[in-house]
């Protein structure tokens, strides 16, 4: 689960009110004094969930800055260029670098509630910035530069920021790289930094990055047209759903193809949303990737045509006279209103009973999910409980009288994570519905992006909270076992399960 974070240090206003005041003292008294920077404490706001068991997309848009560098910048830690001899003041309070790694400690600090070890993400992140320029780690660990009288340098109060700082100015001296090289070797910097806490759920998204996320919990995005779940600990990104009408499926994907290069680029261990900006481009551009397929053990090419895809999370019909069927897929902006519309239409069919089909479904955004919880759930019971770092507590009870009473079969199985496992406890604890298939992914806890405060327009995901199922289930790591076990025969094509919820509703 993700929720969204959208906090802004007001430092520069603080700072120039602090400014202006001191002058003025100084212009009368004469005095001088110490500034020091007043930064405003980040608050929080209502919470939210993922889209995918690993990764997931965005609760609440975040206003991102169109007049400033979309990614971490390479602004020259120092001042000017300067000739030999000359004097030159390398100023690491004033680098960008240096404060987007700064601020992403912050918010760990802030909000990460499972443990971290900073010593080990601080090594981690020297050694990747070295090995990213193309450098031999061995080389730099004890090394300084040499920088002469002439070299002033500003330092920072935080040793291990003063070490990246002398790190980088290394790589200067040692290493040529174009202005996009650096570029990269910061960002892949950053996302080693947040790699290394060893949280499998948290992340580093660029600016890019997290704009293709929104797009893509907006409901619409220019792609190709599939859902993919990306395994936490093997890095394996596979196909969950190809859409109806979309390129992936005109070019041939399958669902259970997995991933393994995109226009040659190796994607096998990339983190998603950064995997993701990769196949999504412009519409009427080629891209070919390249998928291992395990039913038939080959490796293919495969080359789609991007266009704009519309995602429809929600699929329904009416199975029986009386068993009414839905199919949610993920959970998304756009799922409240499209299960509202299938249930009425299900209802004016003559729905008495439904098979409501979460297998498959990664997950999505909280305010989603608990909206579709309303729709069973009697008005001012409790439905969602997460607890923060430092033991605070965020609940949700139903605010609406439900619009479906009547028996309900939830389909689920090892690919029902997140969200999917959030309206699953809800309804199997309620005793709403009877739950058949296999043990859920085993998804418990919760996500949260927060965005920096360079103006990068990046965005850190980490893990803030534990969440519980109404009567206190916390299913994180096993999963939530059905009440009737069942499953698909793979070799035929025939939906066991779904013919297995007939019978029993019947």
């Amino acid at each position: 689960m993700e929720e969204k974070n959208n906090n802004k240090f007001w430092k520069g206003f603080l700072m120039g009110a602090f400014l202006f005041f001191v002058i003025g003292a100084l212009a009368v008294l004469g005095m001088t004094c110490f500034l020091e920077s007043i930064a405003e404490k980040r608050g929080g706001t209502e919470p939210a969930v993922e889209t995918t068991a690993p990764t997931s997309t965005a609760i609440a848009p975040v206003t991102i800055p169109t007049d400033k560098p979309d990614q971490p910048t390479t602004a020259d830690p120092g001042a000017a260029e300067t000739t030999a001899g000359e004097p030159r003041v390398i100023d690491r309070v004033r680098d960008q670098f240096l404060r987007e790694l700064e601020d992403v400690a912050e918010i760990f600090e802030e909000a990460q509630v499972l443990p971290y070890d900073l010593s080990v993400m601080q090594q981690a992140a020297l050694r990747k910035y070295v090995e990213q320029a193309g450098g031999d780690w061995a080389e730099y660990e004890n090394a300084s530069p040499d920088y002469g009288p002439e070299v002033t340098v500003i330092e920072l109060n935080d040793p291990f920021l003063n070490r990246m700082g002398e790190i980088r100015e290394l790589v200067d001296e040692r290493i040529s790289l174009t202005a996009e090289q650096k570029q990269r070797v910061e960002i892949e910097t950053l996302k080693e930094f947040v790699a290394a806490s060893g949280d499998l759920y948290s992340d580093y998204l660029t600016a890019e990055e997290w704009e293709s996320t929104q797009q893509e919990s907006d409901g619409s995005y220019c792609g190709i047209g599939v859902q993919i779940m990306q395994d936490p600990e093997t890095m394996e990104s596979s196909v969950t759903r190809v859409f109806n009408n979309s390129p992936a499926g005109e070019a041939g994907m399958l669902t259970g193809d997995v991933f393994k290069a995109v226009d040659g680029m190796d994607v096998t261990q990339m983190p998603l949303e950064q995997m993701v900006t990769y196949v999504r481009g412009h519409e009427g551009e080629p891209v070919t990737i390249t998928v291992y397929r395990p039913a038939t053990d080959q490796t293919l090419d495969i080359t789609c045509v991007r266009r704009k895809v519309e995602v429809d999370t929600v699929i329904y019909e009416m199975l029986t006279d009386k068993i009414g069927y839905l199919q949610l897929t993920e959970f998304d902006n756009v799922t409240i209103r499209q299960t509202e519309e299938a249930l009425e239409a299900l209802q004016r069919s003559g729905m008495q009973k439904l098979i409501l089909d979460l297998r498959g479904n990664p997950g999505g955004l909280l305010n989603s999910v608990l909206s579709i919880a309303d729709y069973f759930v009697d008005r001012g019971k409790l439905i969602f409980r997460m607890d923060y770092k430092g033991g605070e507590t965020y609940t949700e009870k139903a605010v609406e009288e439900p619009v479906f009473r009547g028996d309900m079969v939830v389909l689920v199985d090892g690919g029902s994570a997140s969200a999917a496992e959030v309206l699953t406890g809800i309804l199997q604890d309620y005793d709403l519905a009877t739950v058949m298939g296999t043990t859920t992914f085993g998804k418990g806890i919760v996500q949260s992006y927060y965005d920096t405060d360079t103006g990068s327009g990046s965005i850190v995901k980490l893990t803030i909270a534990h969440y519980y199922s109404p009567l206190g289930r916390d299913f994180h790591g096993v999963g939530i076992d059905p009440d009737i076990t069942g499953e698909d025969d793979v070799l035929t094509e025939e939906d066991e399960l779904l013919k297995q919820a007939i019978e029993y509703l019947k």
